[in-house]
């Protein structure tokens, strides 16, 4: 190649390649000062930006969290309480019965009327005391006086003991039951007391009266670690998992509460210091700071007169999620802050660089040019492996969903669990071994149910490896409707059933089938939430050698668009985060495996949907393993 005609000039203009002339120099140099200030000036502008949209962030971030925070532990608190409130109102309804039986029997009569054989009702008492496990028995004649107790052998007997002044007798001789919480004055134990009536030739004559003792739901409460406190109505805690706050009062007391107390002897004399109680903050209404420790407070009346749960959940938890959660928010923010400034000096310093470089030779604007196509390859390699970190992240999306079917599934296996141990503790504090014994193989029945549904999503790809037997399809239909029950009752649903035919032996699963009647039932209790009177029917019937089972709501129905689609996976109608789609896919499933068939159309009157399943029958006897 032939050498260049003209030497190199110091500095071209890289866009027409001409050599820069003076004036040209003199404006790229006003032009860099002008830059130069706009920089200063402008680097300050997006530090305040950016200081202003980091604070917004934060704020934003304590104001979401802490309301998710809370909605999360109301929703818990509530199901809690309920929880709760039901143990307390069983404890006392399964002896509520006993002063009436009492009262009817003919030697508690006649010792109340006559003065009868004091020893025989003794026995009798001790006797019933001792099935009924209740705290003591006892009898009390017309004027309070004990005649007869449960306790009469031990050194703190109540015989002889008068408790005229106690408003259980006084209710009691009025005619009516009566019901009182109090430490007792004789053995100094707290107890709730219930009595009745005892009716002679001449009216009232005397009042029968049961004691029971709450301590046991209390240590239940304390073991589970959780914060749970009941009051009167003068506002004086005698039930709680929180020993120090026993028999203290939610604020002081009045005089006349003070002095109704007395009257009755309610505390045994004992002093009620009141615990410092007050609501820190206008914004939350249902944040409490009881003795120095602030809680979100869920509170229910329960069904005896005066009383109050409380369910406290500790914020102390909660702020340290809210304050991890706002640290992560700060440090992201400040961070991607500094980012930002580093990404705008480097974008400055290279204009500088740009800026300096134009009186140079087009060798050195080349090489300039080819430095930001190498820059440029390395974004598009960014995007590329940004593209790729998405698409992981819609896998991880998806499995995210079948992961929330799995715990929806899991949900009501778990609360029987709960409720099976709460019942299993009380047999145990009764020494009934034997219901004890019944009520942890149902525990073990239920662990091994929760094993089955977690392996129900491999029937998509597989065939399931559970073994099919014999079993009396009544068996799951009742397993079925009683995990139920609670749903059942709390949406109002009226069950009808005809199953003269429920004896039918078919073969197959009986966790299994349970599984698909609770996913048709649960759809069924769906489709009925705005129907003002929801009916669920249920037939089981035999045709020719196959036990047919139909289940029928009078909810929307199924509209022909879906109706082809309803058992394909992740197909559902209902609304984005209520469903995944896998309920009516895995019935299939199940019931295909058990050599069955199971089909979905609308009643024929129009209302509702109508799920049929069809399972064959054998004769062989179902086995009880």
């Amino acid at each position: 190649m032939a050498a260049s005609r003209h030497p190199p000039h110091p500095a071209h203009d890289p866009v027409s390649a001409r050599p820069l002339s003076t004036d040209d120099i003199a404006t790229a140099q006003a032009r860099r000062l002008r830059a130069s200030w706009l920089k200063n000036h402008a680097r300050t502008v997006y530090v305040l930006v950016g200081l202003l949209c980091a604070i917004v962030a934060i704020w934003q971030s304590w104001r979401i969290s802490e309301s998710n925070a809370l909605a999360e532990v109301r929703r818990v608190g509530a199901e809690r309480l309920t929880l709760y409130a039901s143990t307390v109102d069983g404890a006392l309804d399964r002896y509520r019965y006993l002063p009436f039986v009492l009262a009817l029997n003919p030697a508690v009569k006649q010792l109340v009327a006559e003065g009868g054989a004091r020893g025989r009702v003794n026995v009798y008492l001790e006797t019933v005391n001792a099935q009924a496990g209740a705290a003591a028995l006892f009898v009390m004649s017309a004027n309070g006086e004990t005649l007869a107790s449960s306790n009469w052998s031990e050194p703190l007997s109540f015989v002889g003991q008068n408790y005229a002044f106690r408003p259980y007798f006084r209710r009691a001789m009025a005619g009516e039951s009566g019901e009182f919480f109090a430490i007792g004055v004789t053995t100094g134990q707290p107890g709730y007391f219930m009595s009745a009536p005892i009716h002679g030739p001449q009216g009232i004559v005397g009042v029968a009266v049961v004691k029971v003792d709450l301590d046991r739901l209390q240590l239940d409460w304390a073991e589970g670690g959780e914060n749970v406190i009941v009051r009167d109505e003068n506002g004086v805690i005698f039930l709680s998992s929180l020993p120090a706050w026993k028999y203290h009062s939610l604020g002081v007391l009045d005089e006349a509460a003070m002095a109704q107390i007395r009257a009755r002897r309610q505390y045994n004399n004992m002093p009620i210091p009141a615990l410092p109680f007050k609501r820190p903050r206008l914004g939350v209404p249902d944040l409490v700071n009881i003795d120095g420790q602030n809680f979100v407070e869920h509170a229910t009346a329960l069904k005896q007169a005066g009383w109050t749960m409380h369910y406290l959940t500790p914020m102390a938890p909660i702020r340290d999620q809210v304050v991890g959660v706002v640290a992560m928010v700060t440090v992201s923010s400040f961070l991607l802050i500094v980012f930002l400034l580093y990404l705008r000096e480097r974008r400055e310093r290279r204009r500088a660089r740009d800026a300096a470089d134009e009186a140079k030779a087009l060798r050195v604007l080349s090489r300039q040019l080819q430095l930001e196509i190498d820059e440029r390859k390395r974004t598009e390699e960014e995007l590329r492996s940004t593209q790729n970190d998405l698409i992981q992240a819609g896998k991880l999306a998806a499995l995210g969903q079948m992961s929330a079917a799995i715990a929806h599934e899991l949900n009501q296996p778990i609360t029987a669990i709960r409720t099976f141990v709460a019942s299993g503790r009380r047999l145990l504090s009764l020494d009934r071994k034997d219901d004890l014994d019944r009520n942890l193989a149902s525990v073990s029945g239920l662990t091994e149910r929760m094993a089955v549904i977690t392996g129900q999503l491999k029937t998509f790809a597989r065939k399931s490896e559970g073994r099919n037997r014999p079993v009396r399809l009544d068996e799951p239909v009742t397993a079925a409707f009683a995990l139920l029950d609670g749903q059942i009752k709390a949406a109002g649903v009226h069950v009808v059933r005809h199953t003269a035919d429920a004896a039918l032996v078919v073969m197959g699963d009986p966790v299994r089938i349970e599984q698909v009647l609770i996913n048709l039932v649960s759809n069924s209790l769906d489709a009925m939430r705005e129907v003002e009177a929801p009916v669920l029917t249920i037939d089981i019937r035999a045709e020719g050698d196959e036990a047919v089972l139909t289940l029928s709501d009078c909810g929307h129905g199924i509209s022909p668009e879906v109706q082809h689609q309803l058992f394909d996976p992740f197909f559902t109608t209902k609304e984005v985060g209520e469903g995944v789609g896998l309920g009516l896919s895995i019935s299939y499933g199940i019931v295909a495996d058990m050599g069955g068939t199971i089909r979905a159309h609308n009643n024929p009157d129009g209302a509702g949907a109508c799920f049929t399943v069809r399972l064959p029958v054998v004769t062989e006897e179902p086995s009880h393993e």
